[in-house]
């Protein structure tokens, strides 16, 4: 396949970061010093979500009901869905957030099915539990960049779109990186010089996809 596009879901697909909200509204504890851990290297990202959630006991229906008073999205989503299907191009989310809430969301939106890759999580009396899928690479550092990494072997260019600290090794790995603008991720591309094209909403990203993928598709016909 010539392109495969993953992005993000809080924060990029979502104005708000859905995790975020549901750990503000019931977690029972400090889950912010829990965020610091895993911003300072002393806790991986698995770890961080398992003791997060662990502070989260309440239904799934009380965090769906919370999240739909909260949840806007950003503009544009439904161009990059018919952009690639237009074109047959995968279009994966891969997210550290809750997957009930994602396809929740992708019902209500009437968005087509797509490839999710998330942690399979679940609401208990002791909190929610994770299931996290194995990682296919042992270079990855987690779930997202492991996505990146896997859809490389499978596509010929992989576009990444993110906005937080969690996206950023996924970004790296990628080919077309796309950070929202103002966001942790643009900043930290800043930062750390990987150069990434800063966006407010997706259909820049699709105009930014359509112009590369025309420019490359033109280059190769000139070499053969």
């Amino acid at each position: 396949m010539k392109l495969a596009v993953l992005s993000d879901f809080d924060g990029t697909v979502t104005l708000n970061d859905t995790f975020r909200n549901v750990a503000e509204r019931f977690a029972q504890g400090d889950w912010m010093a829990v965020d610091d851990q895993y911003v300072k290297g002393q806790i991986t990202l698995e770890e961080c979500l398992r003791r997060q959630g662990a502070m989260v006991k309440v239904s799934r229906s009380q965090i769906l009901d919370e999240l739909d008073e909260v949840t806007r999205f950003r503009a544009g989503f439904d161009n990059l869905i018919d952009y690639c299907k237009t074109n047959h191009y995968p279009l994966v989310l891969v997210s550290a957030g809750l997957d009930f809430v994602i396809k929740h969301f992708l019902r209500r939106q009437k968005w087509r099915k797509m490839e999710l890759y998330a942690a399979a999580a679940k609401c208990t009396p002791t909190g929610i539990k994770f299931d996290f899928p194995k990682l296919k690479d042992n270079r990855s550092i987690s779930l997202k960049d492991d996505t990146v990494r896997y859809y490389k072997t499978k596509a010929d260019t992989v576009a990444y779109i993110g906005d937080g600290r969690w996206d950023l090794h996924a970004l790296r790995n990628a080919d077309l990186r796309f950070a929202i603008r103002n966001s942790k991720l643009a900043e930290l591309s800043k930062e750390q010089e990987i150069q990434a094209t800063n966006v407010v909403d997706f259909t820049e990203v699709v105009t930014s996809l359509q112009k590369e993928m025309s420019e490359r598709f033109s280059w190769q016909g000139e070499g053969e």
